[in-house]
């Protein structure tokens, strides 16, 4: 009579052959996991940029920095449709997540800063520029924690070098 099973050896290796590949692949997926979490807190700041600017493009009543001075711009006065959940699955933070905008010469600088509350821990992107965030390398500007400096925005406050001139409301 023959036997058509497998052995214990054969088992046996066939387990750690699939824990050889476990221990390889595990890492790299939760790197790119972690990386594509990253990238969508730099394409959210670059979106509240870009909601800032039709902002003050469509409404002629905010008024724009002068030279040297800043406006800031919160999440709660921009259209939130875009900004339902954050990438650890929590939500933004409606005070701490803001829009800079300079006035440097005859242009504008637009900053952005975006924090997301989850599981009683913070993640985001400390006050970062347009231009940084642009680069290809703009996630690492993405921190967590104690690494997050937030700066809350009061007028006359100095932010970059900035003078805080307005803060406008929804």
């Amino acid at each position: 009579m023959k036997n058509n099973g497998f052995t214990l050896i054969e088992l046996l290796a066939t387990i750690l052959i699939l824990a050889l590949i476990m221990l390889i692949a595990v890492p790299n997926v939760m790197s790119t996991i972690d990386k594509n979490k990253q990238d969508t807190y730099v394409e959210d700041a670059k979106k509240m940029i870009t909601l800032a600017e039709y902002k003050i493009r469509s409404d002629t009543t905010i008024p724009l920095p002068t030279s040297g001075n800043c406006i800031i711009i919160p999440l709660n006065s921009l259209d939130l449709s875009e900004f339902s959940e954050g990438p650890e699955g929590g939500t933004y933070d409606l005070d701490d997540s803001y829009v800079l905008v300079a006035r440097n010469g005859n242009a504008y600088t637009y900053y952005a800063t975006i924090v997301e509350n989850y599981n009683s821990s913070k993640r985001g992107i400390p006050l970062v520029s347009r231009n940084e965030l642009n680069k290809e390398d703009a996630r690492k500007n993405v921190f967590s924690n104690s690494e997050l400096t937030i700066v809350k925005p009061t007028v006359g406050s100095n932010i970059n070098g900035y003078t805080v001139t307005n803060i406008i409301d929804s």
